[in-house]
């Protein structure tokens, strides 16, 4: 049964949430007249949301108490319930927003999806972005009020400043693109907006060299307030559990890795077999471009042959290089997902070039590319993202309210869902070689050392400085992208535990269905249903898949379909 009231106050949710947070319209698809403007800079913003979260929880449960909720629905209402909870951990318990100081990583990464997506013509979206930089002299003043009486932490102000100085060059390339392909008056207009929005950046990185003199130290969030942040987001494990569990994957792993070696060498040591692999590596970072597009293409080849996963064909993903004021956050690669609301489903691949050009064949060996393409790409995020997008946007509340200034929402589903691809790829025979084994392998050990120093940087049992050295020593990762890995998470206290968490979620869901349906268990409806819930906290997406997997059996056809040979 559907409710109409539900869904008319979900219409009504949706125009109020996109009033107060225009850049995540933009970002998730919602484009006239959101493009043309920018949020509150201060704290404001987030006060609002957790009023409108609050208010709207009260009539959805007034609604749930009288009228009776479809599926789709009563998930709403419970992530709606839960992002109430989450939004106001980031503004009490964790309050991020007066410790970061870093106001441009959103507003750029708003302007770079503007300009590579598709959605309107070239000039529409070049005159929003005109118009934001407009703005950005109000919303940069509104920002800075949010340290008035607060010190920083330090790390995150250097990196705050290290966005701030390449944000300039980010315009300019902006500049130089739109010349010639727009109205004179336009990019007259656009040139004056630059002109001034460089100005108020120049203030601002003077203002944020003034207040790194008083910062203070990393900021631990503390054992309570970071097992309270894994209750609220519905984590079924304790932090204590989750080390746990990461020390038993990391000792099974490298003992693997072991084996790896002694087939990859003719000396069977660790260090002869990356130096195999470090071998054979595209020349140049362009060249990992090139091989990652090629990838990716290969990749949902195999997908579509092995029928592994529903693919949308007509789905679009680009590679480009990760710009330069991104690049302290993200230390190898990311996705930024199709928009909800776009017809043409875009995706943005990011793949960062290595400051020290050493770190190369560490970095982005033919290996590595295998193994960060599936995660990526096909069948891990993007085609999470184009599935997940056909669902309720409701669904994908908890990841609109994201940005850098509040804590995380749950994403052991999403990562869970990416992280498990590598595995499951390459047990089905995709590249099935014994460098793109010892790629996933390394990628199963870095995302177990990524449990172990969330919680313990979260708790204050060990410094930055340790965790680094746990990184290097553990996943053989070079300094830069390791130090680059341990300082940018440290700023999302909660998200680097997804990766292997969720993965380990996600198998135990697995082998609980095949139990119980035998060999009426379908493994393509199983990734099909983890991708298209993929926005869902995993308690909840647990809960939807179990259901339609076991009181929906498998038609003739698909119980035909077993289970491929591994």
């Amino acid at each position: 049964m559907i409710s109409d009231s539900f869904d008319e106050l979900s219409e009504l949710m949706l125009k109020a949430f996109l009033d107060i947070n225009p850049d995540m319209a933009t970002v998730f698809g919602k484009h006239d007249p959101y493009d043309m403007r920018l949020p509150h800079g201060g704290l404001k913003k987030l006060q609002d949301n957790l009023e409108i979260l609050e208010s709207w929880l009260s009539e959805a449960r007034a609604i749930a108490a009288s009228e009776e909720l479809s599926q789709d629905q009563q998930v709403s209402l419970e992530l709606l319930r839960m992002s109430a909870d989450v939004q106001r951990f980031a503004i009490e318990d964790y309050p991020l927003w007066r410790m970061y100081p870093d106001a441009l990583e959103m507003r750029g990464t708003v302007m770079l999806l503007m300009t590579l997506r598709d959605y309107a013509p070239y000039e529409e979206r070049l005159a929003g972005i005109s118009s934001q930089l407009s703005e950005l002299p109000r919303y940069l003043d509104q920002f800075r009020s949010r340290f008035d009486g607060h010190r920083p932490v330090r790390l995150w102000t250097e990196m705050a400043i290290e966005t701030c100085m390449h944000f300039p060059e980010f315009l300019k390339q902006i500049e130089r693109d739109s010349a010639g392909r727009v109205v004179n008056s336009l990019y007259l207009e656009l040139k004056r907006n630059i002109v001034l929005a460089e100005e108020d950046i120049r203030n601002h990185l003077e203002w944020l060299g003034q207040i790194i003199q008083d910062a203070t130290e990393y900021v631990p969030m503390g054992r309570e307030k970071f097992a309270k942040l894994m209750r609220v987001r519905g984590m079924v494990f304790t932090p204590e559990q989750m080390l746990s569990l990461a020390e038993t994957y990391l000792a099974e792993l490298k003992a693997e890795r072991l084996r790896i070696a002694k087939r990859l060498s003719t000396s069977g040591t660790l260090e002869d077999a990356y130096k195999t692999v470090r071998g054979h590596c595209p020349e140049t970072f362009e060249g990992v471009l090139e091989a990652t597009r090629k990838e990716i293409d290969k990749a949902k080849g195999y997908i579509i042959e092995k029928d592994l996963a529903t693919v949308d064909e007509s789905a679009v993903l680009r590679v480009i290089e990760t710009p330069s004021f991104l690049a302290p956050v993200m230390s190898s690669a990311a996705l930024f997902m199709p928009a909800r609301f776009e017809t043409v489903q875009t995706g943005i691949y990011l793949e960062t070039r290595p400051s020290n050009a050493e770190d190369m064949r560490s970095v982005w060996n033919y290996g590595s590319i295998i193994n960060t393409t599936v995660h990526e790409a096909y069948p891990g995020h993007f085609l999470q993202g184009v599935r997940s997008n056909a669902k309720p946007w409701m669904h994908q509340l908890p990841h609109m309210l994201m940005s850098p200034d509040t804590m995380v929402t749950s994403y052991e589903s999403q990562e869970g869902w990416a992280h498990y691809c590598e595995k499951m790829m390459y047990e089905r025979g995709y590249e099935a070689t014994d460098e793109a084994a010892l790629a996933m392998i390394d990628g199963g050990i870095w995302r177990a050392c990524r449990v172990v120093y969330d919680i313990r940087l979260s708790f204050g049992d060990a410094s930055l400085e340790d965790m680094i050295q746990l990184l290097m020593r553990e996943s053989n990762m070079p300094r830069g992208p390791a130090e680059g890995d341990v300082k940018g998470f440290s700023r999302t206290p909660g998200y680097p535990v997804s990766y292997m968490i969720g993965r380990h979620l996600v198998l135990e869901l697995r082998r609980e269905l095949e139990t119980r349906l035998g060999d009426d268990f379908d493994e393509k409806r199983y990734h099909d249903l983890l991708a298209e819930n993929g926005n869902l906290p995993f308690y909840v997406l647990k809960d939807v898949v179990s259901y339609d997997m076991v009181s929906a059996p498998p038609s003739a056809q698909m119980r035909a379909r077993r289970k491929p040979d591994t």
